[in-house]
């Protein structure tokens, strides 16, 4: 039996652990702790179920760094997150990034933990 072809990756940009927390302009003042972020969006857990296709901003200071970084961006998912009672898994697709925003993503995502 011929061994099954690997499982292409989807992604189409490095992702980096992360666990700083960011805030959502749909949250209510709750801030989201971040579970994974990229060039083109993040993955992040929140108190706050927001609907899919939401279009929110998103602010946030990467760790280390001074400057402050606002990003506008679509929810493609919301999940009730595994083993967190009453947190709902964020996954936001960026459709508004800076060109400084993005220069400090990529150096972050370049030298963090690659995630899985």
């Amino acid at each position: 039996m011929p061994t099954p072809a690997p499982r292409s990756e989807r992604r189409r940009a490095p992702r980096a652990l992360a666990s700083f927390q960011v805030q959502l302009s749909l949250a209510d003042g709750k801030p989201a702790t971040l579970k994974d972020i990229s060039e083109i969006g993040l993955c992040c857990t929140s108190p706050v179920k927001v609907p899919e296709m939401t279009m929110l901003a998103i602010d946030f200071q990467l760790p280390g760094q001074a400057s402050k970084h606002r990003v506008q961006g679509a929810v493609v998912r919301c999940e009730p997150a595994r083993g967190k009672p009453g947190q709902f898994e964020i996954a936001v697709w960026f459709q508004d990034v800076p060109p400084a925003t993005r220069t400090a993503l990529k150096g972050f995502v370049a030298h963090g933990k690659p995630a899985p």
